[in-house]
């Protein structure tokens, strides 16, 4: 992770987001933990990673999404927890809602039960599966976030394509940006046989926009960074004056079910 802050760095980011899972990596130090043990295993970790989070932030100057991690709730179990460290030496916790049947079956892991608006309040975080789930962006940026950050982990196509596709459609819904950043790499067994996907800031599909609406990925299946300026101006000028307005138009008293 320290070679990708530090390349993120060089290219003068302010903003840096890690996929979902990071720190599934330290598993190389018990390579025969059982897989219901990883929770109880890694959650050792949080603290220590939390910590590395805001001394990098606090010495690059930049805001560090840390991906997400175990992390104990406040009943005692063990949640996915997504930790934002900001350079002025705050940290947020926001938790992932809607769990996969790995996560609850194997894992055991206890679900957020709410969303958190973040440092700045134009960032709001789904962690993976909670990105598939249109009422949960929506209810990010009604409380004024225009930038969704979505770190995932997906073991194969489709798993990565519901992810991606569903980020695109919540910046089309909510004409916001979404930042998707997707583990990459293999422990070559469980939980991580294999991963699959790329990263990608992603924008409403308006000009002066690219037609793909994307604005920078990074290569499929390979470590790396994909970095842009966000243009909060421009996303403005979309909802205002774009040839259909998808923000404008979203009030629900629009539909009826007869």
């Amino acid at each position: 992770m320290h070679d990708l802050v530090s390349l993120a760095h060089d290219q003068d980011a302010e903003l840096i987001v890690l996929p979902e899972y990071t720190v599934l990596e330290l598993l190389g130090i018990e390579p025969t933990l059982a897989q219901h043990r990883v929770p109880d295993y890694l959650v050792q970790y949080a603290e220590a990673l939390e910590n590395w989070l805001l001394r990098i932030a606090a010495s690059s100057g930049i805001t560090i999404v840390g991906g997400s991690h175990f992390r104990r709730r406040e009943s005692g179990r063990i949640g996915n927890a997504c930790a934002v460290a900001s350079p002025d030496g705050r940290l947020a916790v926001t938790w992932k809602n809607k769990l996969t049947v790995f996560e609850r079956q194997i894992w055991g892991l206890e679900a957020g039960d709410c969303l958190k608006r973040l440092q700045d309040f134009r960032l709001g975080a789904l962690v993976g599966y909670d990105a598939e789930f249109p009422e949960a962006a929506r209810n990010l940026a009604e409380e004024g976030a225009e930038a969704l950050i979505v770190p995932a982990f997906t073991e194969t196509r489709y798993g990565f394509q519901r992810v991606r596709w569903c980020c695109h459609a919540r910046a089309v819904e909510n004409q916001v940006f979404v930042i998707h950043a997707s583990l990459v790499g293999s422990l070559d067994r469980e939980p991580v046989p294999a991963a699959f996907g790329t990263s990608a800031i992603l924008t409403p599909c308006f000009d002066p926009f690219p037609e793909r609406a994307i604005l920078a990925e990074t290569e499929c299946n390979e470590e790396g960074v994909a970095s842009a300026d966000l243009d909060f101006a421009v996303l403005a000028t979309c909802r205002e004056n774009g040839p259909v307005r998808n923000w404008h138009d979203r009030y629900p008293n629009h539909w009826t079910v007869s």
